[in-house]
Parts: structure tokens; C-alpha cells; sequence
């Protein structure tokens, strides 16, 4: 594998240097025939609304006043925008992609972009999130393709609700052993301390400190070796992680079933359901109202561009809950940063503007207008300087910062784990716990959870 992802690097690397040249970014742009007539490029993508696409399309519109930039929401988005997106009247120039593969449904309307060669500058940004987007052809002599640019790097994190905590004394916690002694205080206050859905709750909570145990090991080559070939006893490098999370649970620091049945909260498995349980808005259908400005919920895991449901909650509630977002302090010395790809963009093949779309596109991607977009949307921007970005940001070491690139197997290895934090999560369930037969329920062993994870891993 490593020699496979070594191959892909080599050849991200030659084929930008053939988009990037010897010029700047601004020469490059020049060269894009752009057509004299004003024509309005149109963004399609799944949110309501996006200030950061808003603010870079105006200051790119002062740039070029001849072409005006608008984003527009597409309801049910990844079932309907494959419609727009099929016809030469479809009215859209670019697109919000995922990352754009061989199984992926809008990978046919895609315009492929390395081959747009001096039309396109990506020299700016940061190799891994390009490798990580770059089209994995089956055939490894092809020549190197991408069809959507990551706009920046997701961080998975914790929200913590400081107006809780200080109501209990209690300080932002940043280590692991804050974290408990916060956990148990709040525990005998009468609160759930950790809160979120059971289906994503383990993997934003602890995969950044799982990712971390492969990328940033003494032997790392060893260790990624050891994991990719699934070797037996691999199982026992995520032990800590997983017997942190175990005794969370244990522990009743996280009930989910409790939280849901007492208060119907993270009962649906969606972001802005989050947002609203953790900044304490109830109701349904649409009819929702602000319960008191303190809120039930301390921490919840969660990614750190939720900030713009969460932020625009609290405005249009005028709610008083005074909030920040963390690195989860899971490790005895602090949190884990983990940066994979955010969505990306990608000009629609079928577009009339084609010429408009590169030119926004390298506009969007020179490095001081990818951050103002990033610090919008509350991404980390997609920059070559994306590390220290974040070392700055959280004041983290960089041994405790790792990518998608570092941990990626030839299997799926993220499934294989994310299987048994959600199976831990669940743990003091009791429909998931052993059955005494008097009325009483056992939580399982962490070693039967341990033996369920070694099995999915080294599994051929």
C-alpha cells in the first residue's frame, strides 16, 4: 500500500507542478480566455444558505465585474442536483461535491481538472487533501485525474457549554483528566455530561486519537504496515482509546437511551438535530422554541463546521448559552487533531461558463482567499500551510495533528472501527447488555468488544 500511496504521491506532485508552472497565481489567471459579455456563474450546493461563498463571490466580483457569482440551494440535494446537472440548460456552473470516485453518481458531470493544465493553480494548496481527492483509476499507468477541489479540511472536536460548567464551577477541561473529574461532578449534579447520537458519537469523540496512535507512532512505518496487511493482534494498538470510551459509558457519562427516553434528545441522527439539542431549542416539525439559557447538554462531540448551525441558532434564539469548541481532551496531555477532506467544488462538465468556472476556481484557491473562505465556514483552509493552521488554532503539537493520507488502508479499515465505537457507545443499553434474568442488566467486558474489533480488523 505504501508503495501504491507513493506512486499516487509522485504523480499529484508532477501533475501539479505542470498546472502550477513557474508563474504566480495571478499569471495564471490571465492567461484563462475569459469572454467579454457579463454572465452570472451559479453555485449549486446543500445549505440553505453560505456566507462564505457569499463573501469570496462578492470580492470576486469586484475583482471582475463582469461576471456575477450566485449560490443557490438545491433541496434534497445529492438526489436532485444529478437532474440539473445532466443538460446544457442546466443553469449550473459549480458544484458541491464529496469526493468524486468511481461509485460516485455525479462523477459524470464532472469537468476533470488536472488536464485543464495552466487554466487551473493548485500550488497553493496542501498535498494531502489533493492526493486524497485525486481519482484512483484502476489502471495505475493512467495518467492523474481529480474532478472536485476539497474547499478546506473537516476537525472533529467537542462543543462544551461554558455556561453549564461555570454554573457548576467547573473549568473548560484540557486534558483527560479534566475531562473525568468534570464528567463525575456533573454526573453528581444530576447531568449526562457527554451527549450525541450513538452512530456517530464514538468516531468524532475518539477517531482523531485512534488516527493518531498509526500516524504519529515511534515505528511508524512498522505500525502502518502491520495494520494495512491485518496483521493478527493489531487490535491492541486502539486499546486505550477504546477502554477510554468503555468507561465513559461505564461510568454513565454518556447514557444515550437515558438522554433519549428522558428528553428525546440526539434521538435523530442529523447536524442541525445536534445543534439544536446542544443549544437546548425543542419542538419538531419546525416548531421549535429556546428552553432556558443554561441547557442539559456539557459536551458534545461534534465537527468543528457545525459552528455555523450552531452560531446561527443561538442569533436567531437570542439564547444566552456561552459556548466553545475543543480539541476532545481525550489524551493525558490534551486533544487530537485529525484533518480529513471538507466538501468540495467541481465545475459542471455541461457548463456554458466554462472559462468563468476556472477562473473563480483559481481565484477561490489562491491561499489568502481559501483562508477568508475557511474562517467563514469554519473549516481549516485548504492551504499548504494547513498544519500550522491548526498548531495555531489549538495550540497543539504536531505530533498530535494527522490526516486522512496517514491512516488510509486498502480496506475499510474507518467502517472496521467505527463498528465498535458505535458497539461501545451503546454498551449500557440495556436491549446490548447481558440479561441477569432478576431484572438486572450487565454491561459486556471491554475484551468482548476488544475480540469484536480484532475480528473486523484482521478479517480478509
Amino acid at each position: 500500500m505504501i508503495t501504491r500511496l507513493l506512486s499516487i504521491i509522485m504523480v499529484v506532485v508532477m501533475t501539479a507542478c505542470m498546472i502550477s508552472g513557474c508563474g504566480t497565481t495571478a499569471d495564471k489567471q490571465k492567461e484563462i480566455s475569459i469572454p467579454e459579455e457579463k454572465v452570472t456563474l451559479s453555485i449549486a450546493g446543500p445549505w440553505e444558505e453560505s456566507t462564505a461563498f457569499e463573501a469570496i463571490s462578492a470580492e470576486f466580483t469586484k475583482a471582475y465585474p463582469n461576471c456575477r457569482v450566485v449560490y443557490e440551494y438545491v433541496q434534497n440535494y445529492y438526489d436532485a442536483v444529478a437532474t440539473r446537472l445532466s443538460g446544457e440548460d442546466a443553469g449550473i456552473d459549480l458544484f458541491i461535491t464529496t469526493n468524486l470516485q468511481s461509485d460516485s453518481k455525479l462523477l459524470p458531470y464532472a469537468l476533470e481538472l488536472f488536464s485543464k493544465g495552466d487554466q487551473l493553480d493548485l500550488s497553493g494548496a496542501f498535498d494531502g487533501l489533493i492526493q486524497n481527492f485525486t481519482y484512483m483509476n484502476a489502471d495505475p499507468s493512467a495518467p492523474a485525474a481529480i474532478y472536485a477541489i476539497p474547499l478546506g479540511a473537516e476537525i472533529r472536536g467537542m462543543y462544551v457549554n461554558k455556561t453549564l460548567l461555570e454554573s457548576q464551577g467547573i473549568s473548560v477541561p484540557r486534558d483527560r483528566t479534566e475531562l473525568l473529574a468534570a464528567c463525575e461532578k456533573l454526573k453528581r449534579a444530576g447531568y449526562i455530561p457527554l451527549q450525541g447520537n450513538p452512530g456517530k458519537f464514538g468516531q468524532l469523540l475518539m477517531y482523531p486519537y485512534i488516527c493518531n496512535t498509526i500516524a504519529n507512532s515511534a515505528d511508524y512505518t512498522t505500525v502502518y504496515n502491520r495494520i494495512n496487511s491485518r496483521e493478527k493482534g493489531i487490535g491492541e494498538f486502539f486499546e486505550d482509546p477504546m477502554s477510554l470510551l468503555y468507561s465513559l459509558v461505564q461510568n454513565g457519562y454518556y447514557n444515550y437511551k437515558y438522554v433519549e427516553n428522558t428528553n428525546g434528545f440526539f434521538s435523530e441522527n442529523g447536524t442541525e438535530s445536534a445543534a439544536r439539542c446542544f443549544m437546548n431549542i425543542t419542538g419538531e416539525n419546525g416548531d421549535y422554541q429556546k428552553g432556558d439559557d443554561m441547557g442539559s447538554v456539557a459536551f458534545m462531540p461534534g465537527t468543528m463546521s457545525l459552528e455555523n448551525t450552531i452560531s446561527k441558532l443561538k442569533e436567531d434564539y437570542h439564547s444566552g448559552i456561552d459556548y466553545e469548541f475543543i480539541l476532545s481532551p481525550v489524551g493525558a496531555d490534551g486533544g487530537y487533531a485529525y484533518m480529513s477532506p471538507a466538501d468540495g467544488i467541481a465545475v459542471n462538465k455541461n457548463s456554458a461558463n466554462t472559462e468563468w468556472a476556472l477562473k473563480y476556481m483559481n481565484y477561490l484557491f489562491t491561499p489568502e482567499n481559501n483562508k477568508l473562505f475557511a474562517e467563514e465556514d469554519h473549516i481549516t483552509p485548504n492551504t499548504a500551510d494547513a498544519f500550522d493552521q491548526i498548531k495555531e488554532k489549538f495550540d497543539v503539537s504536531e505530533d498530535h495533528i494527522s490526516q486522512l493520507g496517514s491512516v488510509t488502508f486498502n480496506y475499510s479499515f474507518y467502517d472496521n472501527i467505527n463498528d465498535t465505537l458505535t458497539e461501545i457507545s451503546k454498551a449500557n443499553n440495556p436491549k446490548y447488555m447481558i440479561d441477569n434474568g432478576d431484572g438486572t442488566y450487565a454491561m459486556y467486558p471491554l475484551d468482548y468488544y476488544m475480540e469484536n474489533l480484532e475480528n473486523r480488523l484482521t478479517s480478509n
